[in-house]
């Protein structure tokens, strides 16, 4: 029932049902990564409410299906006469369900519960209004936004079976008063068949989530190079400052500037990181490196060409890439607890090569 894994000196075993005791620092960052995340829910459920959104969805979603192949003709058709027979109560039921997620997510409140109802929500919505990511042709540039958002739960579910009951949240206090409050909150404490095996195998899970994140990598590095060009950058940074306020202005300025000099630099950069990225997530190599560096280049991708998200208007719902930085966020302190990933290419390297640790663990 339980798994043990060696890293270096250390041993961490992790048992259904037993104590777990992971660092003070990666229980800190994990509660700061699922907040950020909250907060991005929250974003994002605000605007369901806002500048009478309801109006533009049934349009939002007709316009998911336009360029999409044609046996996905029904699906869209569906779900557009489905919201638009009541697009407010649609509309509005969403962002209470959003804004309840982030609730949830900041305080730390029923995370099972929420974490499950968050992939079910995420993948609903990367399939409908989201149009699955596409159509991808010219100018694509992103795989879409709620896929990553889903998989940021699949994360935090192997982080609540890793590190079990958490001190920082609101379920602990309620637990420490309803012990059978850890059914709805702790994967560990479930009865259920499903919750029991992410507990089991919560390294396993981790290491799909990773895998998947490097498969979106690839389709990006794809999408980059058959749709895309470096002249093209520059007219994405252009369409990413229109509607941006003043103040960004300069910023938006001097990239274009740069990219202006030096177009094909900027574009080989771009398919080179996301390629990299995508041979380290699925292989599992040089992990601590890659999640930093992963952090990084999505803070920019996010700053640059996704217009931090923006601008905010009507019809606007989507709090942008930066999710894909909170993610990584979230891979470095399952990295921290976890320590050497037997499932990796660095666990081997590891064992003829000490040194590389430095570059692929957080723990020592």
């Amino acid at each position: 029932m339980g798994e043990t894994v060696e890293s270096g000196a250390n041993t961490n075993t992790s048992v259904l049902g037993s104590t777990f005791e992971p660092s003070a620092k990666s229980l800190k960052l994990a509660r700061f990564s699922a907040i950020v995340f909250g907060c991005l829910w929250l974003y994002d459920g605000f605007f369901k409410f806002w500048n009478n959104l309801y109006i533009y969805m049934p349009s939002a979603i007709q316009g998911a299906g336009v360029g999409q192949p044609a046996f996905l003709a029904g699906w869209f058709s569906f779900w557009y006469q489905l919201i638009g027979a009541n697009p407010m109560l649609f509309t509005w039921g969403t962002g209470i369900l959003e804004l309840s997620l982030g609730v949830a997510l900041i305080a730390g409140f029923a995370r099972k519960i929420a974490y499950a109802g968050g992939i079910l929500l995420a993948i609903l919505i990367w399939a409908v209004p989201e149009g699955f990511g596409g159509p991808y042709g010219p100018g694509s540039l992103v795989t879409g936004a709620a896929n990553i958002y889903a998989l940021s739960f699949v994360v935090l579910i192997a982080m609540n079976a890793t590190f079990g009951p958490d001190i920082w949240t609101l379920d602990s206090l309620i637990e420490k008063r309803y012990g059978r409050w850890g059914l709805v909150a702790e994967i560990r404490m479930s009865r259920a068949r499903v919750a029991q095996f992410f507990a089991k195998h919560q390294m396993g899970l981790s290491r799909s989530a990773g895998i998947i994140l490097g498969i979106v990598f690839a389709v990006e590095t794809y999408l980059a190079i058959a749709f895309n060009t470096p002249i093209s950058l520059r007219s994405t940074l252009e369409g990413a400052s229109a509607g941006q306020p003043a103040y960004l202005s300069g910023w938006y300025s001097f990239w274009i500037a740069q990219v202006t000099a030096v177009p094909l630099l900027y574009y080989g950069l771009i398919v080179a990181v996301e390629l990299l990225l995508a041979v380290s997530l699925i292989l599992g190599i040089a992990r601590k490196t890659a999640y930093i560096g992963g952090m990084i280049y999505s803070l920019m991708e996010w700053s640059t060409l996704k217009a931090f998200g923006g601008p905010i208007s009507a019809g606007y719902t989507d709090a942008g890439q930066v999710i894909m930085a909170i993610i990584f966020l979230l891979f470095l302190a399952l990295n921290a607890v976890h320590g050497s990933d037997p499932y990796t290419l660095d666990a081997h390297i590891e064992r003829k090569f000490p040194g590389w640790r430095r570059i692929a663990e957080m723990s020592k």
